[in-house]
């Protein structure tokens, strides 16, 4: 995509991870309306059942502080944590502690460690009141909502991001992107028909929001609308031709449609001109899986 935050960028496993951890709902895409009486279509889904009683990250002011319980991480990583911890600790300014704190923000992020991440970005934060480092924190509990490999998982950064994006909006005014994702956070809370209200609601105001589309364009091919997947995954392709993720999702929809041949095509051409390897390395497996 043209914004490299757009956080819905997957290998063909990821995605069908995400498509398992959204509600198992009929989510009827009719973006034409965004009204919200009792004519709305309906989502029926059950609760989730989590916990999501989190402490807020973003209030704290200390890298631990700001985060939970995470995975393990190789003892020289954890060394170079504890390390730069103890330097943010002691440093007196907001700009030395922003410096650590990135260092530390890409050192984990380069691991897929968002969670953690984000627990740096929100204590740099917290220092200095930046509101892209707020940004960039929700972007990571974000990322990390996306890969999450469990339900629980799923729902805790998801809410972790949607609360900081919210924080974000707060002060530095609306931004239709964080709309969107937090539109996605809802999606797999108690509360999804709320989350595709709000991407309705961006559609309503930019009908070629790219991030947007695509959003809508993953929730119907989850709920098995695959000609509106269609629709709005062409439609990004007109916009930006050079979005190889939501091409892929548009062959993955044309393929459950019944249009083989026309997958197959668009498959190939994200294969041959894709500029990621994971993507190239999903057009591959997905193209070798069709033709078994």
């Amino acid at each position: 995509m043209g914004k490299k935050q757009y956080i819905l960028i997957f290998s063909g496993v990821v995605l069908i991870i995400l498509f398992a951890l959204l509600p198992k709902a009929v989510i009827v895409d009719n973006t034409e309306s965004i009204d919200t009486d009792s004519n709305t279509a309906e989502v029926h889904t059950e609760d989730d059942g989590h916990d999501h009683s989190d402490h807020d990250h973003a209030n704290e002011h200390t890298p631990n502080a700001a985060m939970n319980a995470h995975d393990k991480l190789p003892a020289d990583t954890q060394n170079t944590l504890d390390s730069l911890e103890h330097e943010f600790s002691i440093a007196k300014s907001s700009s030395n502690k922003s410096t650590i704190a990135n260092t530390a923000y890409n050192l984990l992020i380069g691991m897929n460690k968002f969670d953690q991440a984000a627990g740096w970005k929100l204590a740099s934060y917290g220092q200095s009141n930046n509101e892209e480092e707020l940004k960039a924190g929700a972007d990571a509990y974000y990322q990390a909502y996306t890969f999450a490999m469990s339900e629980q998982k799923s729902a805790k950064m998801a809410k972790l991001a949607r609360e900081n994006y919210e924080k974000y909006i707060k002060v530095h005014g609306e931004d239709l992107d964080a709309k969107v994702k937090i539109g996605m956070t809802y999606v797999v809370s108690e509360a999804p028909m709320q989350g595709i209200m709000m991407i309705r609601e961006v559609i309503a105001k930019d009908p070629d929001h790219q991030l947007a589309l695509s959003s809508l364009g993953v929730l119907s091919i989850q709920s098995g609308q695959y000609d509106k997947a269609i629709q709005r995954f062409e439609k990004i392709k007109k916009l930006y031709p050079e979005d190889m993720e939501s091409r892929f999702y548009l062959a993955i929809a044309l393929n459950n449609s019944g249009k083989k041949e026309e997958a197959i095509k668009e498959m190939k051409y994200i294969r041959k001109n894709a500029d990621t390897e994971e993507i190239r390395l999903s057009a591959t497996q997905t193209l070798a899986e069709w033709d078994n």
